[in-house]
C-alpha cells in the first residue's frame, strides 16, 4: 500500500512538473508572439510612412504640373478648363502636403474614420479601383494574346515584325 501511495505521488509530482513547464512554454510562445506583432505592426506604420510621403511628393508634383498647364490654357484664352485645372491643382497640392506632413499613424487613423463614418463611398472607391484594374489586366492580356497568336502564326512576334519593317 505504502508503495502504491509512493507511485501515485510520484506520478502527481511529475504532472505537475509537466504542466509547469507547458505553463511556462505556453508563456514563452505568447510573449514571443506578441512581439513578433509589436515588430510587424511597427514595420507596417514605417512603411505606411515612407509610402505616403512618397506619394504626398508625387502628388505635390502632379500639382506643379497641372498649375503649369493651367497657365497655359490661360495664355490660349480657355479660361473654363485654366480655373478647372488650377481647383484641381489646389485640391491636389492640399492633398500632397496633408500625405508629406502626416504621420503613417495619423494617415491610417483617418482613413478608418473615413471609412467608418463613408463605408458606402469607400466601397466605391474599392468598386472603381476593381473596375480600373480589370480593364488594364484586359488591355494587357489582349495585346499578349495578340503577340503570341502573330508569334505562333509567323514565328515572329509583332515587336520584332516592327521592327524590321522599320529597318527595311
Amino acid at each position: 500500500m505504502s508503495n502504491t501511495m509512493d507511485q501515485t505521488s510520484q506520478q502527481e509530482g511529475l504532472t505537475e512538473q509537466a504542466s509547469a513547464k507547458v505553463e511556462e512554454a505556453a508563456s514563452k510562445a505568447q510573449d514571443k508572439a506578441s512581439e513578433l506583432r509589436e515588430q510587424g505592426s511597427m514595420r507596417l506604420r514605417e512603411q505606411v510612412d515612407q509610402r505616403s510621403t512618397e506619394v504626398g511628393t508625387q502628388v505635390s508634383s502632379l500639382a506643379e504640373a497641372l498649375r503649369r498647364s493651367g497657365t497655359d490654357l490661360q495664355n490660349e484664352g480657355n479660361d473654363k478648363a485654366a480655373q478647372l485645372t488650377s481647383q484641381v491643382a489646389d485640391r491636389l497640392e492640399g492633398l500632397g502636403s496633408y500625405l508629406q506632413r502626416m504621420s503613417g499613424d495619423e494617415v491610417m487613423s483617418d482613413v478608418e474614420s473615413f471609412a467608418r463614418r463613408r463605408p458606402w463611398m469607400l466601397a466605391g472607391v474599392g468598386l472603381l479601383a476593381g473596375v480600373a484594374a480589370s480593364r488594364f489586366m484586359k488591355a494587357s492580356s489582349e495585346k499578349r494574346y495578340d503577340e503570341s497568336r502573330a508569334l505562333s502564326q509567323t514565328g515572329y512576334s509583332t515587336s520584332q515584325v516592327s521592327a524590321g519593317a522599320s529597318q527595311s
